[in-house]
């Protein structure tokens, strides 16, 4: 877990908005990630487990419903991954600089 620390006197209050948005779009994002990736996971191993029980499947039929279960799951993690750059650009801008 990472751990942040920010002296909440050297920045002002537009400032400390920006970040507590920041970090709650952060821990949102986290949040509905890891529940794609439980429920949609779940879901594309079972699509890919019966496409290699049921025979005469094409290859597009085979793979294409694991594929697209995925999806939500790769777009989860590519938000967060923006709002955790988003949060850190925020972070550094309100870091007093030390001369």
């Amino acid at each position: 877990m990472q751990v942040t620390a920010l002296d909440s006197a050297s920045a002002s209050p537009a400032d400390m908005r920006e970040i507590l948005a920041a970090y709650l779009a952060l821990d949102r994002a986290r949040v509905f990630r890891r529940l794609f990736v439980a429920r949609f996971g779940l879901l594309a191993g079972v699509a890919a487990l019966v496409a290699l029980i049921v025979p005469g499947l094409s290859a597009a039929a085979r793979w294409l419903p694991p594929a697209l279960l995925l999806t939500p799951a790769v777009c989860a993690w590519a938000l967060e991954l923006r709002c955790a750059r988003r949060f850190a650009v925020r972070l550094k801008q309100a870091q007093p600089r030390k001369s």
